[in-house]
């Protein structure tokens, strides 16, 4: 079963906005040393929208070469027409991929047979492996409510996991928890980590954040549920948490705060994104205070014994 901080990879472009594969490289050996738990493809934070079907193709066929069974892969799948997305469903089911990540499509007509339809086709699609859903209604505009929910994990056998983007978390998760059949559904949060430490808390597999903070991710994952120490998790994620709250301002906030970080970090090089947003003279100041401690929170942590 997932479980853990499995980090969203940013797609990584060069000023041209090409695909640079080798930065691609750059983060999943990254990823690996920080101790992540698995890695994500592919989402809304990896700019999946902006990119073409067969660009889909080339960074998941070169993502299952790069980490060689190292990690479980998560590939979100959504695409611009449910051809694609069962296209690519597929590709994922048959090349190795651990679960798929389906999002509703962001069309705000569609009636719940609607939908119902399109999460049947799509896993069926992926079969063989895992689906997640994604419930995302401040990105995507289609809220996932539980009673639909409850209907699509019943009846579709591969629908293993919940992603949630829908605070409050602990809400959510209890609300969750409440509804589900299947007793080993996984419920995983995202939004930057922001509501991690309630995740923990709540009773939440795993998150699927940003990968530019996974090794203090991580070590607060361990503190929780290796070490026993809720305390010392609590005390580290509010060192980390002003971060993420600022970055997680917007979605296209999130992805340049992300890259930035990262192409500081010399992991990538550089924080081009294929859709226009330039961070503020303000705001860049206040990233740069944020990048200082968050360095200074992962050098404290080296060195320092990760588990009992």
């Amino acid at each position: 079963m997932l479980k853990g901080v499995i980090p969203m990879l940013p797609t990584p472009f060069d000023k041209n906005k090409n695909i640079i594969f080798d930065d691609i490289s750059s983060l999943i050996e990254n990823q690996i040393q920080m101790g992540a738990h698995g890695i994500s493809i592919l989402g809304l934070g990896g700019e999946s929208g902006f990119l073409t079907y067969d660009e889909r193709i080339a960074v998941t066929e070169f993502t299952i070469k790069e980490v060689a069974g190292r990690l479980p892969i998560i590939t979100g799948v959504g695409a611009a027409t449910t051809e694609d997305t069962c296209n690519l469903a597929s590709h994922a089911a048959v090349n190795g991929i651990s679960a798929i990540m389906l999002a509703p499509r962001p069309i705000k007509t569609q009636t719940k047979a609607d939908l119902v339809d399109y999460f049947t086709r799509v896993s069926k699609a992926a079969d063989g492996i895992d689906v997640m859903l994604q419930d995302a209604p401040e990105y995507l505009g289609i809220d996932l409510n539980n009673e639909l929910m409850k209907h699509l994990t019943d009846e579709i056998k591969n629908i293993s996991y919940i992603k949630s983007e829908k605070p409050p978390v602990s809400n959510t998760i209890f609300n969750l928890k409440q509804i589900f059949s299947k007793e080993d559904i996984g419920i995983f949060g995202g939004q930057a980590a922001v509501g991690f430490f309630e995740l923990l808390e709540s009773g939440g597999t795993g998150t699927i954040p940003g990968c530019e903070a996974t090794s203090i991710l991580v070590r607060i994952w361990n503190e929780y549920h290796l070490n026993e120490d809720k305390k010392k998790a609590m005390e580290i994620f509010h060192k980390v948490l002003p971060f993420f709250v600022f970055e997680m301002q917007s979605l296209e906030m999130f992805i340049k705060c992300t890259k930035t970080v990262l192409h500081q970090k010399g992991i990538i090089s550089s924080n081009q994104t294929r859709f226009e947003f330039q961070i503020s003279p303000v705001a860049k100041s206040i990233l740069e205070r944020h990048f200082i401690q968050l360095m200074e929170v992962e050098e404290t942590l080296k060195g320092v014994k990760n588990v009992k």
